[in-house]
Parts: structure tokens; C-alpha cells; sequence
């Protein structure tokens, strides 16, 4: 195995997985490599028992953090020097979960407004998400903290044609726990061609409002962006899997030549706290990678 090794905290949602893998494999390609022998170490940590992130925002639903700890520490076990979550709304729990791990998660919300703002300071955006990241207003504070102008659908319509193209449609029943049963047709159940009308709704709306640049700040999201694309050609989608990816295989390159340059070691970044900027995460995980082997 080679010594630097990325993890994936996997399972939210289980499609997102072997979509994000993709992704990253056409990332390294695009970067140089040419074999087998090119590609990243990658691990990636499917746990089934980690509850439903918005159900815990919206509804008080069980906290995830534990179990997503749980995840953390498998990566830990198996000297995973960094990580990232793929589901968007997980980011809500990212630095309680941090605090309790040496794997560093790498932000990919952060990853994607700073994306943004470097490729058009002036878009105009809106967040296709969860209702719990909706609720959460997690995207808001990254936008306002980059200074991106961004608009939000009304409450309605973010149930109506966002949340229940995800999780499917309100059936107006409830679980022994309280928690609302949806019919199982979102995109999460498979359902693709009539949720991508549903999100056309909401993409309409914004556009109403200005909004020229569409986050698909859901993990399923991408799985219906040929379709949204093809209804709307003048808008910019910008998928947080595919900025991330990038940032995780520049990381690693960065890594990679901090190590063969014998400066891993040297590094004062050596704990997850030092983290400040891209560069720190290239040599926080050049010397865990060192201190694992050594």
C-alpha cells in the first residue's frame, strides 16, 4: 500500500460512493496517471448504522455523530491520513466529529464556495439540498463568508420540489418515533426522470430571482445532472464531489512531493488543529504519512 492513504466516509448516500470513486479516477487521469500503479490509496468505509443527517436536523432525529466517529476510527486503524464525507449535509456534524479524530476531513463545502468565488466572483447562487442542509443554513455561512450573492427557495418549495425529489413525497403517515413516512420515489430510491422535473421547478424559480450558478448540494444530486442540464444550458452547475476531488488528488500530489523531498518531516503542521490553508493539508498529511510508516 503506499504511504499516503485516502478515505472515504461512505454510506450517506450508498449510489454517491462508487459515483465520488469515479470521479476521483477521472481526476487522477486528467492529472497524469497512467496505470493501476498511478492511483491514490483510497479506503472507504461504508457504515450502514449512520442515521439520517437531516432527520437529525429537522425532526430530532438520532445524532449521526457517533456512529460517523465510529467510520473515523476504522480510517484511523488503518493509517488514513485524510478523508472526506460526501454527503453535504454532514457537514453540519463535521467538526464534532473532527475534535474526535486525527484523520482530517477535508471540508468540501469550504472546497466549493471558494471554487465559486474563483471561477466568477459575481454568480449569483442558489443550493439545491437537503431540507436539513437547507435548515441548517451550513451553505449560507460559507457563501456570506466568501462574499457570494445567493438566493434561497421559499420553505414550500424546498419541500415540494427539492427534499421530496430526494427522499420522495410526503405520504402524510408517521413512524412509531413520529418521524415522517415518504413514498419511496425519490432520487435516493432510484427515481430519476420524473425528480429531475420536480428540481426543474425549483431551478426555475431561482432563476427567476437572478440566480445564474446552480450548487448540486446534495449527493444525489449528480446522479440527475445531465438531465438539469439539458433543461437549463445558460446555468452553471458545480457538482461539491467534483471540486472536492480535485482538492484531495492535489492534495496528495503535494504530499507526495513533500515526502520524496525528504520534508515531510520537517513540517510544523502536525495536528489537525494547525490546519489553515491547502497547503497545510498537503503537510499535515505528509508527516502522518511518515509517522505511520516510521
Amino acid at each position: 500500500m503506499k504511504e499516503i492513504i485516502f478515505g472515504v466516509m461512505g454510506n450517506m448516500g450508498p449510489e454517491a460512493d462508487a459515483l465520488f470513486q469515479d470521479i476521483v479516477a477521472k481526476e487522477e487521469i486528467r492529472q497524469g496517471a497512467l496505470k493501476d500503479q498511478d492511483h491514490m490509496g483510497m479506503l472507504v468505509v461504508k457504515n450502514p448504522d449512520i442515521p439520517d443527517r437531516s432527520e437529525a436536523i429537522n425532526e430530532g432525529g438520532r445524532d449521526p455523530v457517533p456512529e460517523m466517529v465510529k467510520s473515523a476510527k476504522i480510517l484511523e486503524k488503518n493509517n488514513v491520513n485524510y478523508a472526506v464525507m460526501t454527503c453535504n449535509t454532514a457537514h453540519y456534524f463535521r467538526e464534532a466529529v473532527q475534535k474526535q479524530t486525527s484523520v482530517y476531513l477535508v471540508d468540501m463545502l469550504k472546497a466549493t464556495t471558494e471554487a465559486i468565488k474563483e471561477k466568477n466572483p459575481d454568480a449569483v447562487v442558489g443550493v439545491l439540498c437537503t431540507t436539513g442542509t437547507y435548515n441548517s443554513g451550513i451553505y449560507d455561512s460559507y457563501l456570506d463568508l466568501d462574499g457570494i450573492h445567493f438566493f434561497k427557495l421559499e420553505p414550500e418549495e424546498q419541500e415540494n420540489y427539492v427534499h421530496s425529489a430526494i427522499y420522495g413525497k410526503k405520504t402524510g403517515q408517521r413512524t412509531d418515533c413520529g418521524q415522517e413516512i415518504r413514498e419511496k420515489a425519490g432520487i435516493k430510491s432510484g427515481v430519476f426522470d420524473s425528480n429531475a422535473e420536480l428540481l426543474s421547478h425549483a431551478i426555475r424559480s431561482l432563476q427567476l430571482k437572478g440566480v445564474d450558478t446552480i450548487i448540486l448540494g446534495c449527493t444525489e444530486l449528480p446522479l440527475v445532472r445531465s438531465q438539469l442540464q439539458d433543461n437549463f444550458p445558460t446555468v452553471y452547475f458545480i457538482d461539491p464531489m467534483e471540486v472536492v476531488a480535485k482538492s484531495v488528488v492535489d492534495a496528495y500530489k503535494e504530499a507526495e512531493s513533500l515526502i520524496e523531498n525528504g520534508l515531510a518531516s520537517d513540517t510544523q503542521i502536525r495536528d489537525v488543529k494547525d490546519i489553515k490553508s491547502r497547503e497545510d493539508i498537503a503537510a499535515y498529511i505528509a508527516y502522518k504519512a511518515r509517522v505511520n510508516i516510521e
